[in-house]
């Protein structure tokens, strides 16, 4: 059982005893667990992020390579067209009950204007939301917009509640409660791949 099943079992029995998610915070041991494995850092290698990019529509070939603290993504598109760009996360935003968001700029500054690139966020950004969150979503979208990347100058945002798969498990309350107890205290980028850091309400440092 992976440490994300863990947390699903962890959550789940919480949220159907007395007392809800708040049990998990007041039981010492349990307090302990969550925090061990948290501790430890998501994954998401550059295969997978290229395995997203090229699903996004339009897309006939894509290369995603992650170093220096940014995304270099590389995307061919059936017209013939190219897209290069270089992504640097910014910073992530999670409120209780509201926005799960993640910021990135955009190199060169043109490129945040192009409607492909906020494509292709969504899609990277659909990836992270899949990592932290995946035992509590149901079902996978393969093509198509996964989830909504606006534009704030040379800064694309997203927040992750637009993924398709976030939005139905929100309307369901145990899935929800997985989902809210779940954050990111951030993404880094490394040599191969992101970094998520993440975090669980009440367990903060």
């Amino acid at each position: 059982m992976n440490r994300l099943d863990v947390m699903k079992s962890l959550v789940r029995s919480a949220a159907s005893s007395a007392g809800g998610l708040g049990r998990v915070w007041a039981h010492a041991p349990l307090r302990k667990r969550l925090n061990e494995l948290i501790t430890r850092r998501l994954v998401l290698p550059d295969s997978q992020l290229t395995a997203a990019v090229a699903r996004v529509p339009e897309v006939s070939a894509a290369t995603v390579s992650s170093r220096s603290g940014q995304l270099r993504v590389d995307a061919s598109f059936s017209d013939g067209s190219n897209l290069l760009v270089h992504l640097i996360p910014l910073n992530t935003a999670f409120a209780p009950r509201g926005a799960k968001e993640w910021s990135l700029r955009a190199e060169p500054e043109s490129a945040a204007y192009d409607v492909r690139c906020a494509d292709i966020v969504a899609a990277i950004a659909t990836e992270v939301a899949r990592r932290l969150w995946g035992p509590f979503l149901r079902g996978r979208e393969v093509r198509g917009r996964s989830a909504f990347a606006h534009r704030d100058g040379d800064v694309l945002v997203v927040d992750l509640r637009t993924v398709p798969a976030v939005r139905s498990a929100l309307r369901q309350p145990l899935l929800a409660a997985g989902i809210e107890a779940f954050s990111l205290r951030g993404i880094e980028v490394a040599d191969g791949g992101l970094h998520l850091i993440p975090g669980v309400a009440g367990l903060e440092h």
